[in-house]
């Protein structure tokens, strides 16, 4: 059943128990991701569109197409680009983008691709969570290939454990990770994920400073900025 939550900037978004939900990792990577006003990006597996809306709500002039598998889940990102008023800044596809044959060329992907192999991890409660959940990251990275232009950038999040096998798939899909970012829960945890922004070509990685979520005080300025007006 759908229901509406308070979003970005006071506007509302519509989630679905059937479907993968808001994140943090989400928020994070939205506020990760640096775009400029006039530039199109696409969001590979959108959702309920959160991840495109965010990026669009942060940065007045950006447009953000997505491409969703699940038919209810693009729904239902098209009724929460419309609620946000971001309907005429861009459009949700249902498809799978490892077969879209995409008709234009993009400025910035992003994408918060599964967390899991199709074989590794707990089975969740619906089979369009698990859809979210699980995949091959060589096939996330090829779509992001087809539909960047050149000197495109791909921006995403993964789990910490995967950064290696990540890096390692950017490369072989032609990438180069140019940004990463360490994300930790508080000052004395290891990181639980990591944001990467890569870049089609060869090259050394930037790290950022680690983004830490919560010191002694409770969440930390920093978050409570990235949240801005929730």
């Amino acid at each position: 059943m759908e229901k509406e939550f308070p979003f970005w900037g006071g506007t509302t978004l519509l989630m679905d128990d059937r479907f993968f939900k808001l994140t943090t990792d989400t928020v994070l990577l939205s506020a990760f991701a640096k775009v400029k006003r006039g530039e199109k990006g696409i969001d590979l597996g959108a959702g309920t569109g959160a991840l495109g809306l965010l990026v669009m709500l942060r940065n007045e002039g950006v447009t953000v197409d997505g491409v969703e598998i699940t038919e209810g889940a693009a729904k239902l990102a098209q009724k929460n680009y419309e609620i946000c008023g971001c309907a005429r800044r861009g459009e949700i596809f249902c498809g799978d983008y490892t077969k879209t044959e995409f008709s234009q060329k993009y400025d910035f992907c992003v994408t918060n691709p599964p967390y899991f192999a199709p074989k590794d991890g707990l089975h969740s409660k619906t089979e369009e969570i698990d859809t979210a959940r699980r995949g091959e990251l060589k096939d996330v990275f090829s779509a992001a290939a087809r539909c960047l232009k050149k000197n495109g950038k791909l921006f995403m999040c993964i789990k910490a454990e995967r950064l290696f096998a990540t890096l390692s798939e950017l490369e072989k899909a032609g990438f180069c990770a140019k940004r990463i970012r360490f994300v930790h829960n508080n000052l004395s945890s290891q990181a639980s994920i990591v944001l990467i922004e890569a870049t089609q070509g060869k090259g050394e990685p930037k790290a950022e400073k680690p983004l830490i979520l919560r010191d002694e005080n409770g969440y930390t300025k920093e978050y409570c900025e990235i949240y801005g007006t929730w």
